[in-house]
């Protein structure tokens, strides 16, 4: 009866912690989404107000602007986002500002 009842509360630890393992990646998926969707409108606002002097249309900069933070998030994790500097994100503008017509 020991054997059994050991084997029975192993099982049931294998399927808790399987449990929690699903439910670590859940959360570690809504960490990185919510923090995307928040460098995302914080990256696109800064750089629009860093970019208002510019002489710029302004739909042109909000379009170059949100064009650089979704790219931002698709090629980089949130550790490396939450580092970077502003040097670090240009190429990518770059790019985004060349899609968009602009001189580069």
């Amino acid at each position: 009866m020991t054997v059994k009842m050991n084997a029975m509360f192993g099982f049931a630890m294998i399927a808790v912690l399987t449990g929690c393992g699903d439910a670590g990646s859940s959360m570690q998926k809504g960490f990185e989404d919510g923090f995307k969707t928040q460098f995302t409108d914080n990256f696109t606002k800064s750089c629009q107000s860093s970019a208002g002097d510019s002489g710029l249309a302004a739909d042109k900069i909000a379009e170059v602007c949100k064009c650089t933070a979704d790219a931002l998030v698709e090629k980089y994790k949130p550790d490396d986002l939450m580092g970077m500097k502003p040097e670090e994100a240009m190429p990518v503008m770059k790019e985004c500002a060349a899609k968009s017509g602009l001189p580069v």
